[in-house]
């Protein structure tokens, strides 16, 4: 017998009984329970009851509301007793609710169709506008798709004329409509490229008043958008540098640090020979605050140069653009060495490149020692450190006088205390590398020179691009780059001044008479005299010229009280020059002679410089316009440069008109109207042919030499200038220019003849003010600087217009604008120079009553501050060192030191090798020094003094 009952054989099992309502097996025992018996009446009658309930409760809710009711009715109940079912006749009047609440808002997805092609939306719905559903047509099963082709034809979204956001988003649709289909036809079309680029900026500014979405989101999916119009455009132009220079700028405004280093090392990797991946690649560590170590930076330099070194032995079709590459990376290593304050480091670098390259047979060429007294040193530090200052001064007097005076590392056998001034070959020794073509010799010269503070004389946007001087945008720290404003070209009088500051220059330096200039100032005229004799041909010419132009803007900067010269040194400049001319092989130099004369005029002798220009006169050429010698082109700017002292010195016109005929008839004839005529004539056929002529593009060191094209159409506007009118002049000099536009060759000579134009505008304006020729001279000088932003004459002109009218009403924003677009460093400096000088003008007005002189007013603080703000946002010239000094020196004399403490941090983190902004802490923050000499510490930048040695010597 079975323990359990249901286990048991014995039970009886009724055969007749239906198996499915047996229900004996429930009953055990040992388990006893009554259950009810609930039919399917009862609990269809309970759901019923149920849903009542629900739609009763739903209803009272939608009383309160103020959309549209709607009653449920008891057809949404299924028969089979379910609370959901599937919708499948379309309920219209949910399409006019913008929100529907629960519960009658469905808790699953559903596509929905619009039966009746004639629905109108409510007045509350036109505002919106759905650009993609599908409806269904009248009496059809057809699903139409709308697109933006029969959008109009559909009855139920009617074209709305009215709506702002559809007009707009029409206009950016037909745009870029155009711009795909321009691209498609002309894919080497490389402006259109930027323009397009720059267009993804207007629809974003589109989205983000008309579409959902974070800023920084839309920020990060417009660059992205940016950077897919770029690979695609960079795969049909691979070589062009303005598209490279554009994905770099974007991916350097919008990635973060570590993901902008990830980025460009997989790009540099992809492509190893792009010298603009591989700078951002670098600034992606230089330029952070967090990554930047002056060894790992140096690391980095040194693997690109390998890279670019080991390309070129392996290319023989691409030598020369790497050979070009390598100087341009020398450059920009170059800057950071001496930026940091590794002084020492960028000379042994430099003397290494001038031994292997321009003296490998003697390499005790360019050993040169500073000349410094040590002991004369000691002296000046002692009397420091018994001058009870405080201690933020003391140190920084103290490094600023071991920085003017320790900038070459020690020989071999001299002692030493400082062991940052030993420099070992071994140490810089991957960073050197053999220039092989002989077309870059000249270039490294200039490299060397720029690096050592000598300025481009005369500094011209053409000149620098072709030198690789151009495309570093960190490039100027001190004030030496900018001298090249006061060198003296055609018949314009200097500037007086650029900055009412003597702390812009920094160590070594030869501007501020302070111990170790004069040291320096000799070291840099021998480094450039034995440049020059190691130099053959052209090049050594061109250097030999670059070197006497220096000599003459000291002379030029003693005169504007800038630069103190003794007559010590001017005494040594005239006999240098003397013994100079005395050569053998410098005697036929025409042009030798020039620059003598030019120096003679600087001092003041206008009667010698005259008759020595004349006397290097003394033979005639045959005019060619095709495959013109260097005695022809000597002789041109000979006359050129003669008729423009005429000029400046005041000469009758009829004593210049003589001069030109004289020169273009190749004769001393009478003045008359035959000779008039006849020198016209020649004037004229000689310009037609040089400008019909092929013109080629010239090399970088004939930039300094004389170009007979521009002397020759020079010559020529001065003579239609007096001989007929200025305006006609003025005509001739357009029509030149518009005939040489498309002539992409000759960009450098098209300079010059917009500078000659701007001189020849300016200088009328001044005798002969008038609306007409202002409006001119705005013209052309505001498409020039367009063109050639980095023209020092250029924007001192701007700096010039800029002061006669003294005041910051609705043109400045003009010239701002157009000095900003570049976002050049040297541009937007020249913004800040021209609100500066006005501010200074300003000042020096005195009130009629009590005799003070005016202080600067709120308006024009704020417009400075703004300016600087607007300045150091920009991608590239939020870089540069120079500016974020002048911003905290404005800021430290105008503002509070709260502001003055935020501005010196956001600029040590923009550039944090910058050695100049530390030590500039010690003036504006002095509280907070200790912390920014363990940042100097930590970033291993050059410290000639540090904080255990103070405190040693203070003591």
């Amino acid at each position: 017998m079975s323990l359990f009952p249901a286990y048991t054989s014995a039970i009886p099992i009724d055969s007749t009984s239906n198996t499915n309502d047996n229900e004996s097996w429930l009953k055990n025992s040992s388990f006893q329970i009554d259950l009810p018996n609930v039919s399917e009446n009862t609990t269809e009658k309970q759901n019923k009851e149920k849903a009542e309930n629900i739609a009763k409760l739903t209803q009272k809710k939608r009383k309160h509301s103020n959309s549209k009711k709607r009653e449920i009715n008891a057809d949404l109940i299924s028969s089979d007793g379910d609370l959901f079912h599937t919708d499948s006749g379309g309920a219209r009047e949910l399409l006019t609710v913008k929100t529907i609440s629960r519960p009658s808002a469905p808790i699953y997805d559903s596509k929905y169709w619009i039966d009746d092609p004639k629905f109108k939306k409510p007045r509350s719905m036109k505002s919106k506008f759905k650009r993609y559903h599908q409806y269904r047509e009248s009496n059809s099963d057809v699903e139409v798709k709308i697109t933006s082709k029969n959008l109009n034809d559909v009855d139920f979204t009617p074209r709305d004329e009215h709506f702002i956001g559809f007009k707009h988003e029409e206009e950016l649709s037909s745009k870029t409509g155009f711009y795909n289909k321009h691209l498609a036809d002309n894919p080497h079309d490389i402006k259109k490229w930027l323009e397009y680029i720059n267009f993804q900026d207007t629809i974003h500014l589109f989205e983000k008043s008309y579409r959902k979405g974070s800023v920084a989101k839309g920020q990060r999916v417009l660059a992205e958008r940016k950077l897919s119009i770029l690979h695609k455009a960079l795969a049909l132009n691979p070589i062009s540098e303005s598209l490279q220079r554009e994905r770099l700028n974007i991916a350097v405004s919008t990635f973060p640090a570590d993901e902008l280093q990830n980025y460009l090392r997989d790009a540099v990797e992809k492509d190893k020979s792009n010298i603009i991946l591989w700078q951002g690649y670098i600034e992606s560590t230089q330029c952070s605050m967090s990554h930047c170590n002056a060894p790992v930076v140096l690391d980095l330099y040194t693997k690109c140069l390998s890279v670019l070194h080991q390309l070129r032995r392996a290319s023989s079709v691409e030598r020369h653009t790497l050979e070009e590459c390598i100087l341009k990376m020398l450059y920009q290593c170059g800057l950071f060495l001496k930026q940091a304050g590794l002084f020492e480091q960028l000379w042994t670098v430099l003397k290494m490149y001038l031994q292997l390259n321009l003296s490998p047979n003697d390499n005790n060429q360019f050993n040169l020692s500073s000349g410094c007294s040590e002991t004369q040193l000691m002296e000046l530090e002692d009397v420091i450190f018994t001058s009870n200052l405080p201690l933020h001064e003391l140190w920084l007097r103290t490094e600023k006088l071991r920085e003017a005076c320790h900038w070459l590392p020690y020989l071999n056998d001299e002692k030493y205390e400082d062991p940052q001034r030993m420099v070992f070959s071994e140490d810089v020794a991957l960073l050197i590398h053999p220039i092989t073509m002989p077309e870059n010799i000249f270039k490294l010269a200039a490299t060397v020179f720029s690096l050592l503070k000598i300025p481009l004389l005369p500094c011209r946007h053409t000149t620098m691009g072709e030198l690789g001087l151009d495309y570093v945008p960190w490039n100027l720290d001190s004030i030496e780059p900018l001298l090249a404003i006061f060198f003296a070209l055609y018949h314009v009088e200097t500037p007086r001044n650029l900055w009412n500051n003597v702390r812009l220059a920094v160590g070594p330096q030869y501007l501020n008479k302070i111990p170790g200039h004069e040291e320096y100032l000799m070291f840099v005229i021998t480094i450039m005299e034995r440049t020059v004799k190691c130099l053959t041909g052209d090049d050594k010419i061109s250097c030999t010229i670059w070197f006497f132009k220096f000599q003459r803007l000291l002379v030029i900067l003693d005169k504007l009280k800038l630069f103190t010269m003794t007559d010590t040194l001017k005494k040594c400049f005239k006999k240098n020059f003397k013994d100079f001319l005395k050569l053998e092989e410098n005697r036929q130099n025409e042009i030798y002679y020039l620059e003598y004369a030019l120096l003679e005029l600087e001092f003041g002798n206008v009667e010698g410089c005259i008759k020595i220009i004349r006397a290097s006169l003394n033979f005639n050429v045959e005019l060619c316009t095709t495959n013109i010698s260097s005695r022809q082109k000597n002789w041109c700017c000979l006359y050129r440069h003669l008729v423009e002292i005429y000029v400046r010195r005041g000469k009758k016109d009829e004593e210049v008109i003589k001069l030109l005929c004289e020169m273009s008839l190749q004769e001393d004839t009478t003045f008359n109207e035959e000779t008039l005529c006849r020198a016209k004539t020649r004037f004229q056929t000689v310009t037609q042919n040089l400008i019909k002529g092929v013109q080629t593009k010239l090399k970088c060191r004939d930039h300094f030499l004389p170009d007979f094209f521009t002397d020759w159409l020079m010559c020529n506007s001065w003579f239609i200038y007096f001989n007929e009118n200025p305006t006609q002049c003025f005509v001739f000099l357009e029509n030149v220019l518009q005939t040489l536009e498309d002539n992409s060759e000759i960009l450098w000579q098209k300079e010059i003849i917009n500078e000659f134009y701007v001189a020849l505008l300016f200088q009328y304006y001044s005798t002969n003010p008038s609306v007409v020729i202002l409006n001119r001279l705005d013209t052309v000088l505001h498409k020039a600087i367009e063109i050639y932003p980095n023209n020092l004459f250029l924007l001192s002109i701007l700096d010039k217009r800029e002061m006669k009218q003294n005041t910051l009403g609705l043109r400045w924003w003009k010239v701002k604008k157009m000095l900003l677009k570049p976002d050049r460093a040297i541009s937007s400096l020249f913004s800040i120079i021209i609100v500066n000088r006005k501010m200074e003008n300003f000042q020096e007005i005195c009130d009629t009553i009590t005799g003070n002189k005016c202080e600067v007013y709120t308006g024009l603080k704020n417009c400075m501050m703004s300016l600087f703000k607007k300045i150091t946002t920009n991608t590239n010239s939020r870089k540069c060192g120079l500016i974020w000094r002048l911003y905290l020196q404005f800021v430290y004399v105008n503002f509070s030191p709260e502001i003055c403490r935020n501005v010196y941090y956001s600029a040590v983190e923009e550039c944090p090798w910058l050695k100049a902004l530390y030590m500039d802490a010690a003036i504006y923050i002095p509280a907070e020094l200790t912390q920014i000499q363990d940042l100097i510490i930590e970033k291993q930048l050059r410290l000639h003094v540090t904080p255990e040695e103070l405190d040693v010597l203070r003591g």
